[in-house]
């Protein structure tokens, strides 16, 4: 009989490091997934603002929100000329659906990639976005059609 309660001890004694190290985890990584997803929707929200201003046809808007990276990368006028084209071909851009995104940060800053769906009026295209953490905002920092 006296073995039961030893053995009882024994186990407590024994899973004493384990639930500190579980601990430790908890308390480093749950901030870590706060931050991140955080980080996420942030990104999220920069894309959703950058298609409203597509939507609204607005291109100097969402050519200004882009990053200085993408404006060095392609003239506000060939920017506007591709918006309008797509438009002419496809009707008025109805809604952009976000799908899949990606996190990453690397030595030149925080990445993430979105990818989403343009609904035109007639037709659909998918495009794979880039977005830059620029200071405190994520902006657009490219795209391409897939």
């Amino acid at each position: 009989m006296d073995q039961v309660p030893d053995r009882k001890k024994y186990w407590l004694v024994r899973k004493k490091p384990v639930y500190i190290i579980l601990g430790l985890m908890l308390v480093i990584f749950i901030p870590f997934y706060i931050w991140i997803f955080g980080e996420m929707r942030a990104a999220d929200k920069a894309l959703d603002a950058f298609g409203q201003r597509l939507i609204a046809k607005d291109y100097d808007g969402a050519y200004g929100a882009a990053s200085e990276d993408f404006r060095s990368a392609i003239r506000k006028q060939e920017f506007i000329e591709q918006q309008t084209t797509l438009c002419a071909k496809l009707g008025p851009l109805i809604t952009v659906k976000r799908e899949g995104s990606e996190t990453t940060f690397e030595p030149h800053g925080g990445f993430t990639t979105v990818d989403a769906t343009f609904v035109f009026e007639n037709g659909e295209r998918q495009f794979s976005f880039r977005l830059k953490k620029v200071g405190d905002a994520w902006r657009v920092h490219g795209y391409e059609e897939e």
